[in-house]
């Protein structure tokens, strides 16, 4: 589940491959959001409320407008399911995270790739911590990503001197 910032909606996703909007304070169903062809599994609201990301086993990542509750954009690219979303700060860039081993980052305005960088293991979930920065956790412990510009690709590896990807062995990582 997630809600706006102002709390005006709420999203549940479903083993039923749908996305549902409510109004958490009247408990009324605003939207079911169709679309995805297999369970959904992670949601993301941007910033100020207005879209929403969604993302399920259907290896594909969805944009919504939550004031029709039509869909905006569906983006392609993952080779397995979609597991972790995450928003930059600004509402500017989408990561996803997935079962494939990879991270895409999303421009969500123009439904398109950015970035694209495979981490070599499965991976479960995402955060955005700043505005060029997002850290994913999977099998194996936390990959640190730094995004700069919207074509930058970094190389994962143990230590990359301060940029790209520095990973945090699991037995290592503080969660």
């Amino acid at each position: 589940m997630t809600s706006a910032p102002d709390g005006t909606w709420l999203a549940s996703a479903g083993n039923d491959a749908t996305v549902r909007i409510w109004d958490p304070r009247a408990g009324r169903l605003l939207h079911t959001l169709t679309g995805h062809t297999q369970r959904v599994v992670a949601l993301v609201a941007e910033p100020d409320g207005a879209w929403l990301a969604s993302a399920g086993r259907d290896a594909t990542v969805r944009i919504w407008d939550l004031r029709t509750g039509g869909l905006r954009h569906t983006m392609t690219g993952h080779a397995g399911g979609v597991t972790a979303l995450a928003v930059a700060p600004d509402g500017t860039q989408l990561a996803s995270a997935g079962a494939d081993a990879t991270v895409r980052v999303w421009d969500p305005a123009g439904g398109h790739r950015r970035a694209a960088l495979r981490v070599g293991h499965p991976l479960r979930s995402a955060v955005w911590v700043d505005r060029t920065r997002v850290v994913v956790a999977g099998e194996r412990g936390l990959y640190f990503l730094r995004v700069a510009g919207t074509a930058e690709r970094s190389r994962a590896g143990p230590r990359s001197g301060g940029r790209g990807v520095r990973r945090v062995p699991a037995a290592r990582a503080k969660c």
